[in-house]
């Protein structure tokens, strides 16, 4: 077999290699075309005054990242990086946005509304969203009965989205109690933003025009689940996953496996997590409810 020198590389690898530089050119013409908005059209027929079409949609002010950034340097504050995937919103909007202004619908997504925007659209009632930001409300549900405790998750991306989940956790697989099924939930959640980041990525390579992803933002009303991953763990990693009293931390796999999910999904974007009161994950909540029927 004739030896290959490094002056003389076979045909087929130089084939190769050109069409890795194609691809890599053409996924990157393709994160900075301009998104086609997905709002229906009938929603433009109130421009802002000076402007042309319906600017329900806009990247020009995304979330303060307070320095973070996907793909993380080598050395960094560990602290620092899980404390900033708390999601504030008293620190991103302006006291005139209510809970449910914040959460805009487009087509069977939710995204972040931007904090700049001052002026709802007359056909819709919604300020100008983010639609590189994508809000997934989760819950867990647990409920004990006459055969013993059951527990359901409910995911919740948008209405009429094909993706929202409503499944029982069967009593084989694990103990029945709120915590673990808020992480199952949040489990959920994670595994299913890695398959939307390579649908999209997929969708992009054919020619399809998408905004770029920016920011997942899990949405839950559970302190229990967002204090445990944007405070606690650290401090628990720290102490060999014991807790201040030195007891050994509950449902430790199960954080682990969320600690891996996170690190997955934020190679390519941000993760973060929002608490709110239970009467504004509703929809999550019925969800979890209904598998539970």
């Amino acid at each position: 077999m004739p030896s290959t020198t490094a002056g003389h590389v076979p045909a087929r690898m130089n084939r190769k290699k050109k069409k890795i530089e194609e691809f890599e050119s053409e996924v990157s013409k393709l994160a900075h075309v301009p998104r086609v908005s997905q709002i229906p059209q009938k929603e433009k027929a109130h421009p802002p005054q000076g402007m042309q079409g319906c600017v329900h949609s806009s990247t020009a002010h995304g979330l303060r990242a307070k320095g973070h950034v996907s793909g993380f340097p080598e050395k960094v504050d560990e602290e620092m990086i899980v404390a900033n995937r708390r999601f504030r919103a008293e620190d991103e909007y302006p006291t005139r946005f209510t809970l449910q202004e914040m959460e805009i619908d487009v087509g069977s997504w939710i995204c972040l509304a931007c904090p700049t925007s001052t002026r709802k659209c007359l056909d819709c009632k919604q300020y100008e969203g983010h639609e590189d930001s994508l809000i997934i409300a989760i819950h867990g549900e647990c409920v004990t009965g006459k055969t013993g405790p059951r527990s359901a998750i409910g995911v919740f991306y948008g209405r009429s989205n094909a993706g929202n989940i409503s499944w029982p956790i069967p009593s084989k697989d694990s103990h029945h109690t709120t915590q673990i099924a808020e992480l199952t939930a949040c489990l959920r959640a994670l595994r299913n933003a890695t398959s939307i980041i390579e649908k999209r990525r997929s969708m992009m390579r054919k020619g399809k025009i998408l905004m770029p992803l920016n920011t997942f933002v899990i949405k839950t009303d559970s302190e229990y689940l967002v204090r445990s991953l944007t405070e606690w763990l650290p401090k628990w990693k720290k102490n060999g996953w014991k807790t201040c009293k030195g007891v050994p931390v509950a449902n430790t796999d199960m954080f682990k496996l969320a600690e891996a999910g996170i690190t997955m999904v934020e190679m390519v974007v941000q993760v973060k997590f929002w608490l709110v009161p239970k009467e504004n994950n509703m929809e999550a909540t019925c969800l979890a409810k209904m598998a539970l029927v």
